[in-house]
């Protein structure tokens, strides 16, 4: 039986700025058969004139990260 493979988790296409946005969670980053799916959009988007953007999600804890930048932005060290 073979094993079936979760979607990506998000694709958008924004016609406005010409790019597809591509949004993988950790275990669809780490899945060498859904990174193969990707060339099926980048060679789309070659095709239209698009660029391709792939987001990928960290490692990190997502409040400690962002308060973090937020701070560094604002000029108040830590």
């Amino acid at each position: 039986m073979e094993e079936r493979r979760a979607a990506i988790l998000e694709v958008y296409k924004n016609d406005d700025i010409k790019v597809w946005e591509v949004w993988l969670t950790n275990a669809e980053k780490n899945d060498e058969l859904l990174r193969k799916r990707l060339k099926t959009i980048y060679a789309q988007s070659a095709l239209e004139k698009y660029k391709v953007a792939v987001f990928e999600s960290g490692e990190g804890d997502l409040y400690e990260n962002t308060e973090h930048l937020l701070i560094q932005n604002m000029g108040l060290g830590m």
